[in-house]
């Protein structure tokens, strides 16, 4: 009888699982804007990943990285985004990032499952994925949503008591570390955990602590090693030392303040305003009740799992590009939400206190239709990289700029990928001392929005200046 149930269960599982594939589809084909931005993670990844797939002669790097980012990083997400032949089309790696997209929405159900009835775990995932801002991310060529598949593995592969299991979890580990500098959260949840479950001994708890170090820093160093194996990772040097020199009172609570009110940014709808209000109030509220209720009952890895994360971005210093940093966390804020929901109706005397859970889901989830059709609908007059002009311009100074020359830039990796040179980072602080170094300097004009502001200060006297659509490309 028990194994009768178990494969009723099963089969539910497997027709809401593809159900919820069949209607996220249409997230495959939407995008709200045709091209990346000038964000730069997105040409370091697709460089990494052409790298990987078919190394050049020369590794075009950033040579003054250590004062912009680690020259290799996000290394599992590169391999992964390698099954893409190398190719000047954006759009081919950004079809890939759609596809992960839906894999994220499909663990996130899956993990819900686990906790909710799949009715209930169905309607949470599209609220997540059917959310405006994740659709907007989508657009981009961002590891995301990979480190989102990765992280409810993660915390899917818990409920099972498998031999395999403690086996298994920390290569999963290491592969989100390798996607995501920010995946050690889940390392550190995942040892507290082990460190507090009341199942083992002592003895039992350091060997399977000792089992996951081991197989985590194999697993990693693999990645690192093997895949360009010339260039160094320096994630941990770079970052690390950034949190050092500028963590303080200060800069930790004006992130608190930050994180709190962006959090509701994902919850912020083309809607009347008063509901909208409710809205905002109605999630956080509900999350507050989840946390406390779900701590009561028993403190857990996922108590855990979203401590240290959010710790760990309370303790970062502030750059400009927050939102997409809680998009990972968001699936845990939504279990959290509909966690506090589910205690709250359970002191409801009434017979079908699920349909109050399913009526809000639907609630937030159709609050975003308008927003998602208006910004789908949006004509964007932003140039990126990929734009026809920007693109023609970047292939003149591949074609002008000279192999062995290096080109100083606002956004060096997109150097790198789409001129095939080394680069500089140039901003408003350090242009005295690149100048002296490089030997061209690739000027934004006016038109380019984003760049601009960027590397706004600069002074330098044009001497040898070829005007280009959107750029000035000045002889240094």
């Amino acid at each position: 009888m028990r194994n009768y149930f178990s494969q009723v269960i099963f089969k539910h599982k497997v027709i809401y699982g593809l159900l919820l594939i069949i209607v996220l589809i249409p997230t495959y084909f939407i995008h709200t804007q045709k091209y990346p931005d000038w964000g730069d993670d997105f040409a370091q990844y697709v460089y990494q990943s052409q790298q990987i797939k078919s190394p050049s002669p020369i590794y075009k790097q950033v040579l003054n990285v250590e004062e912009y980012s680690s020259p290799k990083r996000s290394v599992f997400f590169s391999v992964v985004l390698s099954v893409v032949n190398p190719t000047i089309e954006i759009q081919r790696y950004v079809n890939l990032i759609s596809l992960s997209y839906i894999l994220a929405a499909v663990c996130f159900f899956l993990f819900l499952s686990k906790h909710f009835s799949l009715i209930i775990s169905f309607l949470g995932s599209l609220c997540v994925f059917y959310n405006f801002l994740f659709l907007r991310l989508k657009s981009e060529v961002v590891p995301e949503f990979l480190f989102i598949s990765l992280f409810c593995l993660v915390l899917l592969l818990l409920h099972h008591k498998k031999n395999w299991v403690k086996f298994s979890i920390p290569i999963l580990l290491a592969l989100l570390v390798s996607i995501r500098f920010i995946g050690l959260s889940l390392l550190l949840a995942y040892c507290v955990h082990l460190l507090l479950s009341k199942e083992n001994r002592i003895k039992e708890k350091l060997k399977e602590l000792t089992i996951c170090f081991g197989i985590f820093g194999i697993v990693t160093l693999f990645i690192n090693h093997f895949f360009l194996s010339s260039i160094n990772n320096q994630e941990v040097t770079l970052y690390g030392n950034l949190v050092i020199s500028r963590l303080n009172v200060h800069q930790f609570f004006d992130n608190v303040s930050m994180y709190a009110r962006y959090i509701t940014l994902f919850f912020e709808q083309e809607i009347p305003f008063w509901i909208n209000t409710i809205m905002k109030c109605s999630v956080i509220f509900l999350f507050i009740i989840g946390i406390i209720c779900s701590l009561k009952n028993k403190v857990n890895i996922l108590h855990f799992a979203f401590l240290f994360y959010i710790l760990f971005l309370l303790a970062y210093p502030y750059n400009g590009d927050t939102i997409k940093y809680l998009i990972p966390i968001v699936p845990l804020f939504i279990y959290f939400m509909i966690y506090g929901f589910n205690k709250i109706i359970e002191k409801i005397n009434f017979k079908h206190k699920p349909i109050f859970i399913v009526g809000f889901l639907c609630a937030i989830l159709l609050s975003n239709s308008k927003t998602i059709w208006l910004a789908v609908n949006h004509q964007s007059t932003q140039i990126g990289p990929y734009n026809a002009e920007a693109m023609t311009d970047l292939e003149k100074v591949k074609d002008i700029v000279p192999a062995e020359k290096t080109i100083a830039f606002g956004k060096p990796f997109v150097i790198n990928l789409l001129c095939d040179r080394h680069s500089y980072f140039v901003g408003n602080k350090n242009y005295a001392d690149v100048f002296s170094k490089a030997d061209y300097f690739l000027s934004p004009k006016q038109s380019v929005q984003e760049l601009y502001p960027k590397i706004q200060g600069i002074k330098l006297a044009k001497g040898d200046t070829l005007d280009l659509t959107h750029f000035y490309l000045i002889k240094l």
